[in-house]
């Protein structure tokens, strides 16, 4: 299972879903990245991570004319390594860059479930959406507010469930 984040146009995710403007975002290392870089950053819009990865790889090759060979082909191998393993994350800042924001988390084996999950989540409105603060029950309700002075056995107030929790999941 992979993680996918999910990510819309100005946070809006059920105008974004309607519109088909979600954007699936693996947690995993990207393969087109390790093999291809200098195709996979420009197919992915990536021009600022292309430009880095042309300036690092530039720096690699004077170094390795310079000063050692065999230390700059670790040090290459290490940041293709870095870039394949760093791709996404790439991918995550560009979209945020873009104005996309992170709308939630899914967990599928490819992003057509992701897709599935996610929609499936969203379109349940008993189901909390992803940021929004939802208050826990206070098991006693009905017990009268206390005084200001409170006892140092007495508990504090359970923190605020975030997310898609379902109230009375807490432990």
């Amino acid at each position: 299972m992979t993680t996918f984040t999910v990510h819309a146009p100005d946070g809006d995710a059920v105008a974004a879903a309607r519109a088909d403007r979600l954007t699936y975002l693996p947690e995993k290392m990207s393969w087109g990245a390790l093999l291809l870089p200098m195709v996979w950053a420009p197919w992915r819009r990536l021009w600022w991570a292309f430009a880095a990865w042309i300036v690092a790889t530039v720096a690699i090759d004077l170094f390795a004319a310079r000063v050692d060979a065999g230390l700059a082909a670790v040090v290459s191998i290490g940041f293709a390594l870095w870039f394949a393993l760093a791709g996404n994350d790439l991918r995550r800042w560009a979209a945020e860059r873009r104005g996309d924001r992170l709308v939630g988390v899914v967990e599928a084996r490819d992003e057509a479930e992701a897709e599935a999950r996610f929609l499936a989540h969203l379109a349940d409105p008993s189901r909390p959406r992803f940021g929004r603060v939802e208050a826990a029950p206070s098991p006693a309700a009905d017990r009268p507010a206390p005084s200001l002075a409170r006892p140092a056995s007495a508990s504090p107030a359970q923190a605020p469930v975030v997310g898609w929790a379902v109230p009375g999941d807490r432990p």
